[in-house]
């Protein structure tokens, strides 16, 4: 197996199979390492959730940011905040109702390098599916999970929330229904099989940066 020419720790994938799974090899070789967290917190989100809700979410950076040092501090800060606001957001519905389902929250992220040298973000975010089931629609002032985000990536960068709208990109077919039991149907292994292979994406080796200390990729603890 050929080893990353920036990382030799990192090992390259150029099949279009992983351990039974189809992956996205349209952009050149996947990270064996990414693919094997991203399915670990897969998993364990399945194991805290028989129903999981999981979504792709994109952040981007205003054109005039100023980014100063070069570290992931504004993921880790939009990380806390939305945290933050999901289990908020839990608490005063479980004042609401004794049958109000809290969440944990699991993720897995990729920071790419777009052009000009400006980064961005790539995530799927996991949430028991029983608390959230979707986005909500896409407006501001709206009392639903894209709002959540919007808010958070604001937070994150010290901008109003109208500021923030056109910085968080929600993707096409974003929502997956996970379900734990998924080998016992098949529409549900589907999902599992198609979420993988999406997420599969955040793992390429392509548009990655190494060598200035800065992780490329990362996911929730596991």
């Amino acid at each position: 197996m050929k080893r990353h020419s920036e990382n030799n720790n990192l090992k390259l994938i150029f099949e279009d199979q992983f351990e039974g799974f189809t992956v996205f090899q349209q952009r050149g070789p996947l990270v064996e390492e990414y693919l094997s967290r991203a399915l670990c917190v897969t998993r364990l989100a399945l194991l805290k959730h028989r129903k999981t809700f999981a979504f792709r979410v994109d952040l981007h950076f205003p054109a005039n940011w100023s980014f100063g040092t070069n570290d992931n501090k504004p993921l880790e800060r939009f990380i806390a905040s939305f945290k933050a606001k999901i289990f908020h957001n839990r608490k005063l519905r479980a004042e609401q109702s004794r049958l109000a389902h809290s969440t944990e929250v699991s993720y897995i992220w990729c920071r790419e390098i777009g052009e000009h040298g400006v980064p961005h973000y790539h995530l799927a975010i996991l949430l028991n599916r029983d608390a959230f089931f979707k986005l909500g629609k896409f407006k501001i002032g709206r009392k639903n999970l894209f709002n959540l985000l919007v808010e958070a990536w604001a937070s994150a960068l010290g901008l109003l929330v109208q500021e923030a709208v056109g910085l968080v990109h929600i993707p096409e077919n974003h929502a997956y229904e996970l379900t734990r039991d998924d080998t016992d149907d098949m529409d549900d292994m589907d999902a599992f099989n198609d979420f993988i292979y999406r997420v599969s994406y955040l793992c390429k080796a392509e548009t990655k940066h190494f060598g200035d200390g800065v992780h490329s990729f990362g996911t929730s603890r596991i």
